[in-house]
């Protein structure tokens, strides 16, 4: 594992020769929850016109560019970042690095590629509606993610449809000239030949020197429990319980409390929802936590003539935790759980990438995965019952999507 902080960008690679490819991720502080609200539209509406070629190349020039050199893109659009992934075989990996520095340099604004990516960011808003889990997610991080937390996916209609390619253009430029941006390779190559190669890319972009100030977090609305009626055979259900932030001190204990609550089959909400008394095909919840905000997300689908107890059922076992702590039996399969999983990521090269970058950008330091190992394999009743103890979450923000409303009391 390596970082090396450029002029403009901070550079984090992980060599391994053993591998038979590479995995680049250029990111941008493009993302979702960057400026005021007034921009609540652009980021998604630039994630599509990021797969439109740059660098003086049209979208198809781009992609047989791509397709000649074997590689794989995607665009993807987070809360902080617009990440700009390939993935290709280690002699692709330059050349891969330039089409993506094009890409950032010259992107193609035009007005015909901005009328279609209104069309696709609008077309994608409104596919939400015809998606009752979805519509309900959506519902909820409106309820509990503080601003500007609480933006969606696709932004706001008014300033997508606003938008001119002026304001593109001067947006993109404005985002992609901070400094705070990064790019994390991993893999097999060359890390001071890739170093010398990003830098020569970098030297021909326009950089402001400004850098980025952290997100602030408004204060999130009060718990608070909401039904949307539709004529629907299923209840859609999903609830948000406060959690601590990545920077926790007790995250370890909190990955494989995650387990023993809902992220396994062998979880406490699949055994007492699904497996005890059947009261639907599918549940399950995580911790889901940032470097800004946690929270503990747990979902279910069931009959309307069982949403009821359904509700009650796995509120009583998210609070019940607090009494009925964790044995040591399920504290030992949930660290498996959680071990195993770390093992699988570092198998993948893309996600290897991606959990050295985002790990950087939370903690300010390199991933070392023998230490994250060493962390999950130390925790202990005591730390469980540390983390518990320190836990209040009180009442829950919860949507429920469906034809009856299962939080009114009989």
């Amino acid at each position: 594992m390596h970082h090396q902080a450029l002029e403009h960008v901070d550079f984090l690679c992980s060599s391994e020769a053993a591998r038979k490819t590479f995995a680049l991720q250029w990111s941008v502080p493009l993302g979702s929850a960057r400026g005021k609200s007034d921009r609540n539209g652009l980021s998604p509406l630039h994630a599509e016109l990021a797969q439109r070629g740059g660098g003086g190349r049209d979208a198809k020039d781009f992609a047989y560019a791509l397709d000649e050199l074997g590689v794989r893109r995607s665009i993807r659009l987070g809360t902080h970042f617009l990440h700009i992934d390939a993935l290709g075989l280690p002699e692709a990996l330059l050349p891969a690095l330039s089409l993506c520095a094009d890409v950032i340099r010259e992107p193609n604004i035009t007005p015909e590629h901005l009328k279609s990516a209104k069309l696709l960011v609008n077309q994608g808003r409104r596919s939400i509606e015809d998606d009752p889990g979805e519509l309900a997610r959506d519902h909820l991080r409106r309820l509990h993610a503080p601003a500007p937390f609480d933006r969606g996916a696709y932004g706001c209609e008014e300033v997508v449809e606003a938008a001119t390619p002026e304001v593109m253009l001067e947006d993109w430029t404005n985002w992609t000239g901070y400094r705070g941006g990064r790019v994390v390779v991993a893999g097999k190559l060359d890390a001071a030949r890739v170093v010398e190669h990003l830098q020569s890319e970098c030297q021909r972009m326009t950089w402001s020197n400004r850098t980025l100030d952290p997100l602030l977090l408004k204060a999130p609305h009060d718990p608070v429990k909401k039904f949307i009626e539709r004529p629907l055979a299923q209840v859609h259900l999903v609830w948000a319980w406060s959690a601590p932030t990545l920077h926790d001190r007790h995250r370890a204990a909190w990955q494989v409390l995650s387990r023993v609550l809902g992220a396994s089959g062998s979880g406490r909400l699949f055994y007492e929802v699904r497996q005890k008394r059947s009261l639907c095909y599918a549940v399950g919840g995580g911790w889901a936590p940032s470097d800004d905000f946690g929270r503990f997300m747990v979902s279910a689908g069931t009959t309307p003539d069982r949403a009821t107890e359904t509700v009650r059922v796995v509120e009583e076992v998210m609070q019940g935790i607090l009494k009925d702590r964790p044995n040591a039996e399920e504290i030992a399969r949930a660290k498996e759980g959680v071990l195993s999983a770390l093992t699988l990521r570092r198998e993948s090269t893309a996600a290897r990438a991606s959990v050295l970058g985002n790990h950087f950008t939370t903690f300010g330091e390199v991933w070392d995965p023998q230490k994250e190992v060493q962390s999950i394999e130390e925790v202990n009743q005591a730390a469980i019952d540390e983390a518990l103890s320190a836990w209040a979450p009180g009442m829950p923000w919860a949507v429920a999507l469906g034809a009856t409303n299962p939080f009114l009391t009989p």
